[in-house]
């Protein structure tokens, strides 16, 4: 489960944003000798890390500084990722502050949890010394080499009819019918741009006529799944998405250019260092996991844990 949590983790500056994103409110707080807890009506703790309260409030501080796991968290399964992550962050911490990295009586800056975090990366998973072995560098670039160059790039137009948040059945309904009733201009045989300009519900196309430029085709699942069917120049069927319903249109594709190993191989020798440490890093964190209680306070979030937060 925590190897997860690693790939999350994939440089010391994204972990040391992430732990600052919980520890500033709590120091911010603290600094006005404020009590936390009588800040807002209510304060629900989701879990104990040791005894230390993760709270709604730190779940929601933690997604307004890192909002690209927002539309993940909409999801169950990502919704625990980022409570895993959240445990985590709160595991390390203690661990800085056990080891005398951090101070419990002074401000916690986003300088000294890099400092922090830096000693405790070269004690517990240090970065490996680069690869000697050039062949074992090649062969990792062969297997992955359609993770280095440009991608291959979908161009796309878009009819979107959006769905408020905790919609009825009722306004799901509503929209679904807006959305086939766009289905049928289309295939009466109006132009996907006007029908677009004048129904689409995504402002930032609108005046496009629904045209989203160029994407990877592989970046978000939901659109690979609805491209995959189709050619340039055709339209889809009505989609859910996320945030309600759309329909498609393919209508251009650049495909893939993948660099050279010659070009790219400081750049793989180091993923590959990266990735070792990453390891090292998971082992460091499952003997954390294993040595701390970790309780699970909210009833909601349990079925979502079945075995705990790491098994």
């Amino acid at each position: 489960m925590i190897r997860v949590l690693v790939k999350l983790w994939f440089t010391p500056i994204l972990l040391v944003s992430m732990l600052f994103a919980q520890a500033a409110a709590e120091s911010a707080a603290a600094e006005a000798d404020m009590d936390v807890s009588k800040v807002k009506p209510e304060r629900v703790v989701m879990v104990r890390v040791n005894g230390e309260e993760i709270t709604v409030e730190d779940y929601v501080n933690f997604l307004q500084k890192n909002p690209t796991y927002v539309q993940a968290s909409m999801a169950k399964d990502g919704k625990a990722k980022v409570v895993q992550v959240l445990v985590a962050n709160a595991l390390m911490r203690q661990r800085m502050t056990g080891d005398g990295l951090l101070s419990n009586s002074e401000k916690i800056t986003e300088a000294k949890l890099m400092s922090a975090y830096a000693q405790l990366s070269e004690k517990h998973f240090p970065l490996p010394p680069a690869p000697a072995d050039d062949e074992a560098v090649r062969q990792y670039y062969l297997q992955h080499q359609n993770d280095y160059g440009i991608p291959e790039l979908a161009r796309v137009s878009q009819i979107q009819f959006l769905v408020p948040k905790n919609a009825t059945p009722g306004q799901k309904s509503a929209a679904r019918k807006k959305a086939e009733a766009a289905l049928k201009r289309l295939k009466a045989g109006e132009p996907f741009a006007k029908v677009a300009k004048a129904l689409t519900e995504n402002p930032a196309a609108k005046s496009r006529g629904g045209d989203l430029g160029f994407f990877p085709r592989q970046e978000v699942s939901w659109l690979q799944d609805a491209l995959k069917d189709l050619k340039p120049g055709q339209y889809s069927r009505v989609i859910e998405s996320p945030v309600g319903y759309e329909i498609l249109l393919f209508t251009d594709i650049r495909p893939r250019l993948n660099s050279t190993y010659e070009d790219v191989r400081d750049k793989v020798a180091q993923r590959m260092r990266l990735e070792a440490q990453d390891k090292d890093r998971e082992a460091y964190l499952n003997r954390l996991a294993k040595e701390a209680k970790i309780e699970i306070v909210q009833e909601e979030l349990k079925p979502l844990f079945p075995k705990g937060i790491f098994p």
